[in-house]
């Protein structure tokens, strides 16, 4: 049987001589549930998390080191830079305060070669010790690599990169308390800190650990006002939105509109066009309509106005399938699947080479909108397609969704063959297997 990739989490679990199927019992869940958060496949929820970490006789912060124990596949080479992304295996684990025990094995060499790092940073960041000095190759080497989770993210998805991403930031932290450096390094490093903690921010969304990304952003706002850097803030507050749109839309919306705000003054297109996208999505699952068409057309608007030169490296995401995309999730958000699933389809005809986790999601959307346009086999049959490339990726959000689609078309499978077709294919991909 294939051993759990939450190796401590179900070690744990047998310590405490529970079976899966005796701990499924005391939380009330099925033992499938179980087995998908020891091999890595979800995250208990927010309600099952206190009663877990109590059943495992643990605190919540421990439950959460356990939980982000999660061996990576192997990062091999991709469509968006074969250069960079190398075919390491990464065993991402946060390093302790000390950085002297690495407890769960997170080998920083494996995850700093998949990302391309070298040179005097590698060495630094490969010591367990703050190096004495920093100079300016420490923070161009860290923008560099920064850059790099853009790419990575593109092709694989967050859940390959957030502990990395951790990683790094909580070794940075630690040079800038320990190391000694001149004013214009330590700006740069108090940039680089910011950058990080709202990639781990976005690549916590992305794996689908929402608690994580929470926390991460609201410090990113923090450092962002404490360094007087508005650009960090408004990304950091237009992520926020997004984390919170579907749960809480009023807030998101808030969100989206202060960053409008802040940034009016100096704002490229693209920026204004994701602001606007973003308010409008919230404003749409508001279930207000006017106010939300009003918002894409001035999305389109700025989108049209075309890129600027002084447009940071992640807005490039900002194509125009970005802004098709999120305006058919507002129209699907409004309950018209027919005009959400016009526009789906053209992203799903012709995906963009280097957003591949976007492409995939916007591809599920589609099945969806299919779907709820009361058109099962279509449906079924889009989502089928889709299933190779979810599974492919390390995305725990592309996972929910699809796991979404496969309860929904479920209730189809008795008499619908394309939707039984579908739903064997997904339960075979993803059948629980482990240990009893």
């Amino acid at each position: 049987m294939a051993a759990p990739r939450r190796r401590q989490l179900a070690q744990r679990r047998k310590a405490l001589g529970y079976t899966q199927e005796r701990l499924a019992e005391r939380l009330r869940v099925d033992r499938s549930t179980v087995v998908r958060w020891e091999r890595g496949n979800s995250e208990p929820q927010p309600w099952y998390r206190r009663p877990l970490a109590d059943a495992l006789d643990i605190t919540l912060d421990r439950l959460d080191d356990l939980l982000a124990d999660v061996t990576a596949p192997a990062i091999g080479p991709s469509r968006v830079d074969r250069g960079r992304i190398g075919t390491t295996t990464v065993s991402t684990a946060p390093i302790d305060g000390s950085d002297t025990v690495d407890r769960r094995q997170f080998t920083v060499t494996a995850a700093l070669g998949a990302l391309g790092v070298a040179g005097p940073l590698r060495t630094a960041l490969e010591s367990p010790a703050a190096p004495r000095t920093l100079g300016g190759e420490h923070v161009r080497g860290l923008t560099e690599t920064i850059g790099a989770f853009e790419k990575a993210d593109a092709a694989l998805g967050g859940d390959a990169l957030c502990e990395v991403a951790r990683n790094l930031h909580q070794r940075v932290g630690r040079w800038t308390r320990e190391s000694s450096y001149p004013p214009g390094v330590g700006a740069g490093l108090q940039a680089a800190l910011g950058d990080l903690e709202v990639w781990i921010g976005w690549l916590s969304v992305d794996a689908e650990r929402r608690p994580q990304a929470r926390r991460y952003l609201q410090d990113t706002i923090l450092r962002a006002r404490l360094i007087d850097d508005p650009v960090l803030e408004v990304r950091a507050m237009g992520l926020y939105a997004l984390l919170v749109r579907e749960a809480r839309p009023a807030e998101s919306l808030q969100c989206a509109e202060a960053a409008l705000r802040l940034s009016a003054p100096w704002a490229t297109p693209r920026l204004t066009t994701l602001l606007h996208l973003r308010a409008g999505h919230a404003l749409a699952i508001a279930g207000d309509a006017v106010a939300a068409e009003r918002n894409m057309a001035r999305a389109r608007a700025a989108f049209d106005r075309g890129p600027h030169a002084d447009d940071p490296a992640h807005l490039r995401f900002v194509t125009g399938q970005e802004v098709t995309g999120l305006a058919a999730l507002s129209q699907l958000a409004l309950d018209r699947p027919e005009r959400a699933a016009r526009l789906l389809r053209g992203i799903a005809e012709h995906p963009h080479p280097v957003y591949r986790r976007n492409a995939v999601l916007y591809h599920l959307h589609l099945a969806e909108a299919t779907r709820r346009a009361r058109d099962v086999t279509g449906a079924s049959a889009i989502a089928l397609r889709a299933l190779p490339a979810v599974l492919e990726l390390r995305s725990a959000r592309t996972r929910r969704r699809c796991a979404e689609l496969r309860a929904a078309l479920g209730t189809y499978a008795s008499r619908v063959p394309a939707a039984r077709e579908f739903t064997e294919a997904y339960d075979a991909a993803v059948a629980p297997v482990g240990d009893r």
